[in-house]
This record gives C-alpha cells, structure tokens and sequence, in this order.
C-alpha cells in the first residue's frame, strides 16, 4: 500500500483480520517507522461484517471517513450501526 498522509503524519493501510470472527480490521502504520497510528474499523460481530466490509471508527478518528473516500480507499454504504454511545458507519474498503 502506498504512503499517505493523515493529519500531517506520514501513513500507510495495513489490512488485517480480527481473531474472533475473520472479518476485517484496517489499521494506519506511521511511516518510516512502523508504529501503530491507530486502527480505523470496529468489530461489531455483525453479520454485514466481511472480507472486505467493516465499521470505520469516525469518534476516534474524526474526519477519517471523508479522508478514506477522498483517497479512494473505502466507499461509505449508508448502513449505521450503534454500540454503546457511538454509531459506526459501515464502508466498503478497496483493497486492491
């Protein structure tokens, strides 16, 4: 994946599975260094959760929707879905 930049910092994707269920986890890795910058999806056990489909995490990371959109990386689906306090808004991510 190639190198971008969030907030200033130098970022690149790392597409990953969550243990329990196999779905996708999307994490940002700071560049050159390779520290986790923080992990962009929520596992939410929902059965709308893929491969390639995951909740993006837009109360920890504000404005991260609209950077993944921007950068061509996931397409937002409509689909919200609530835990707790917070509402998570379910994304296709291209992984290509």
């Amino acid at each position: 994946m190639k190198t971008l930049k969030f907030n200033d910092t130098e970022v690149k994707l790392s597409f990953e599975s969550y243990r329990n269920n196999g779905t996708l986890a999307v994490e940002m890795i700071t560049v050159p260094d390779e520290d986790l910058y923080a992990v962009i999806t929520v596992n939410l056990c929902c059965p709308l959760q893929t491969d390639r489909l995951a909740f993006v995490d837009e109360n920890n990371l504000p404005g991260i929707g609209a950077w993944l959109k921007r950068n061509k990386i996931a397409t937002p689906l409509g689909y919200k879905q609530r835990s707790g306090f917070c509402q998570y808004e379910l994304y296709s991510f291209n992984r290509a």
